[in-house]
């Protein structure tokens, strides 16, 4: 019963005063829904990078020049792709990505465009559902046909409509002026990325690798990306590709190898990074708040000096002041803690709804957060519990 009664007399103390204390609990309420909302962000966004890389796959694998400053003679080209599907029988699927930049017409509106160079494999690179018509297949890439796929978006932006299949676009690349034809459109679906459709943002077009290299006078790959086989050694046929392709250019070390996997690990670390700076800054926002709390304590302590001196000389002991200002700093930290992780649950939910991306609240974070603010109630109400607990109770009646 003296456990309830310390209670009450703390939650009493604390509604006498309610605006001095909503306001020292605001500290720890922005701090809580900052480290709820920043962790539920961050899990969210790392779910997400980790169920796009999943849906490419494990064993795939793209390789790069080691160097931009390389001679004509030992680019990747296409010739490259035939000659490792002739030698390395592991390889599953191959493709390419040819990437430049063009402009395009549609009525008298421009745009500017990313140009993604491609063969018909690459579909086996991504996951694309399709809204209307195809994707680019071999037969375009042999005769360098003047073929594009969009996005849904892009085809509501300027044609109002998503099945636009057969409409002509004037697409400007280079120095030249072609009238490409749309053959497919790409659902945007939930892809936030994809659904991205402001006029400042490139359009991203597919077309086939041949015709891009004809339109920007190259020969040159961006990258060459391949699929392994599930019982391929992975090591063994990596050294293998790097090994051979040297070995046409009758030079060593010009060209390197990453895995998907290597690129979601970044990718990953990346958001880790992020996330970990910005939780920093939380802390440091409950902190403030913390010191809050001690400062609105002391505030307390003085103005009940006279009813501690009172407590005191009729017998209260050192441990059942000091408990009850830990109680009223462990109530106010509790009370902000709960409102911080409602406010942040919902704020996440929002942003990841806003992003279009799954929302990612896990329970320990929220357990975590809310040990976090009475730990932080606790500790920042000790010193305040202990001042007010050692005052004099002769000295503390005679205060005016």
């Amino acid at each position: 019963m003296i456990w309830m009664e310390l209670f009450r007399q703390a939650f009493d103390s604390l509604k006498a005063n309610k605006l001095r204390s909503f306001l020292t609990m605001l500290g720890i309420v922005m701090g809580v829904f900052s480290v709820i909302a920043i962790m539920a962000l961050g899990n969210a966004t790392e779910n997400y990078i980790a169920s796009e890389f999943e849906k490419i796959g494990a064993n795939t694998f793209n390789i790069y020049h080691k160097s931009s400053d390389i001679t004509e003679n030992e680019w990747l080209t296409t010739d490259d792709i035939d000659l490792l599907v002739d030698n390395i029988p592991e390889i599953k699927n191959i493709t390419t990505l040819v990437q430049g930049f063009g402009e395009l017409r549609i009525g008298k509106e421009t745009r500017t465009a990313l140009l993604n160079g491609v063969t018909s494999q690459y579909r086996n690179f991504t996951v694309m559902d399709f809204a209307a018509g195809r994707f680019i297949n071999s037969f375009d890439d042999r005769t360098k046909a003047k073929v594009i796929v969009v996005d849904e978006t892009f085809a509501k932006r300027y044609f109002g409509k998503v099945d636009v299949v057969g409409e002509i676009i004037n697409l400007k690349v280079s120095r030249y002026n072609i009238k490409a034809k749309i053959v497919g459109v790409l659902s945007a679906g939930d892809d936030f990325l994809s659904s991205m459709g402001g006029d400042q943002i490139p359009a991203i077009i597919y077309m086939p690798v041949s015709t891009l290299q004809s339109l920007t006078n190259t020969e040159r790959l961006d990258t060459i990306m391949f699929s392994l086989h599930l019982d391929a050694d992975k090591e063994r046929v990596t050294k293998n590709i790097t090994g051979l392709l040297d070995r046409t250019r009758r030079k060593e070390d010009l060209f390197y190898i990453q895995s998907i996997e290597d690129v979601q690990k970044m990718f990953s670390s990346i958001v880790g990074v992020i996330t970990s700076v910005l939780l920093v800054i939380a802390i440091i926002t409950l902190i403030v708040g913390g010191i809050g709390i001690i400062n609105i304590l002391l505030v307390s302590v003085t103005e009940r000096i006279r009813e501690i001196g009172i407590r005191k000389a009729l017998g209260a002991q050192k441990s059942s002041i000091v408990i009850q200002f830990l109680m009223e700093s462990i109530i106010m930290t509790g009370i902000a803690g709960i409102i911080g992780i409602i406010l942040g649950i919902v704020a996440g939910n929002v942003l990841s709804y806003l992003i279009k991306i799954p929302p990612a609240v896990d329970i320990p974070t929220v357990i975590g957060s809310f040990a976090m603010s009475v730990v932080l109630g606790l500790i920042f109400g000790v010193y305040p519990a202990k001042k007010a607990a050692d005052l004099d109770p002769i000295e503390a009646l005679r205060y005016e």
